[in-house]
């Protein structure tokens, strides 16, 4: 079985014939080569990573917006609940998956750009307010995200100079 997105195996040269079946991603079928399972696996991970890397730039570019400044606090997907107006919705800026915009964050986790907090409600003199707590004393669906991504630079557009015309 072919993957469409792979290069038809008549148009590759020798050399990468070679390459590719001693790497175990060309094999022969009925006397014909053909792609393996294992290539096939092969360029669904390099499209998965190709779409990540695609929906890291678009949080990261989303973060750096004029809306992405604004927002304190940030959930993958639109919530409910009392402070759920608090939290910005990812995905109603960003077109992706949960899973896509989830590793993303944990990305920008590894680099020291995003930190989960806990969100829950404290009652004091019979009034609630929002509390941000360590993420271990809440559940998934109290947690929100922030995040320390500097605004992207405005885009300076100069006024054409004005030639006198008082000559």
């Amino acid at each position: 079985m072919t993957n469409t997105t792979q290069t038809p195996i008549s148009e590759l040269t020798l050399a990468e014939v070679i390459t590719l079946t001693q790497a175990g991603l060309i094999g022969l079928q009925d006397g014909v080569p053909v792609y393996t399972d294992k290539a096939e696996k092969a360029a669904a991970a390099g499209a998965t990573k190709s779409r990540r890397q695609d929906v890291l730039s678009d949080v990261t570019a989303f973060f750096a917006s004029p809306q992405g400044q604004k927002a304190k606090f940030f959930s993958v997907k639109p919530t409910s609940g009392m402070f759920a107006a608090c939290a910005t919705a990812i995905n109603m800026h960003v077109e992706a998956t949960r899973e896509d915009i989830l590793w993303s964050l944990k990305q920008l986790e590894k680099q020291g750009l995003a930190r989960q907090v806990g969100i829950t409600s404290r009652e004091e003199d019979g009034k609630k307010f929002m509390a941000v707590v360590p993420v271990e004393e809440v559940n998934n669906f109290q947690r929100r995200w922030v995040h320390s991504i500097e605004a992207a630079q405005a885009e300076v557009v100069e006024a054409p100079a004005q030639a006198d015309s008082a000559e």
